[in-house]
């Protein structure tokens, strides 16, 4: 997908915000894990729409040196998972809520390391002065929307949680691998949100 205006990019996020509002969220109910909230922050890089992925430090305590969205566990003092992805998005890679354009939710995940993840989506300005907090995050890149909507990934395997099957997604961008929740989630987005979006699925990453 190619954006020759700002215009472009605004009427690709209410496409987006359409149809997150029109659909069924998959919201799973189980009070025994830990709640937690990513946000997926969009922006218009090289006139295409791409994401922003980190990369954890291996000092973490979870995930450790994995490609992830910024986004963590909520905290006693969150008003509700929202904000939990506001406050960590902040905390992480310094985006300020007031530049962050929200455009909607996204589904519930189960995460193997034992939590229940919420997936937000947004917006964010391009370029962008990140503020990285070096004690959780080694580094940052975006990553083009394109390559998950058109699956363009490396290989897939199976895995089993819970007893639930479910495909495991291996990208490769840069140097970056990116797998594990992260992939499925991108890889869900372009299949349950952008598909049938045909200047989307036509661009080249």
């Amino acid at each position: 997908m190619h954006f020759d205006t700002d215009d472009d990019f605004s009427a690709f996020k209410d496409e987006l915000r359409r149809r997150l509002a029109g659909r069924q969220v998959r919201a799973i109910e189980d009070h025994e894990l830990k709640h937690a909230a990513v946000m997926m922050l969009l922006m218009n890089k090289d006139n295409a729409p791409h994401v922003l992925l980190t990369r954890r430090t291996t000092s973490m305590p979870t995930h450790k040196g994995h490609v992830a969205f910024p986004g963590g566990g909520m905290d006693d003092g969150d008003e509700d998972l929202l904000f939990a992805a506001f406050r960590e998005t902040e905390e992480e890679v310094g985006i300020r809520r007031d530049r962050i354009e929200y455009i909607g939710r996204f589904d519930d995940y189960l995460s193997i390391e034992g939590f229940h993840v919420t997936c937000f989506i947004g917006a964010v300005g391009y370029p962008y002065d990140y503020d990285l907090n070096r004690s959780e995050i080694e580094s940052h890149f975006e990553a083009p929307l394109s390559m998950f909507v058109n699956r363009e990934y490396d290989r897939c395997e199976k895995g089993n949680f819970r007893g639930v099957d479910y495909r495991v997604y291996f990208y490769h961008y840069r140097g970056y691998e990116i797998w594990g929740l992260t992939a499925r989630i991108l890889t869900d987005f372009g299949e349950k949100v952008c598909k049938d979006y045909k200047p989307l699925e036509q661009a080249s990453s």
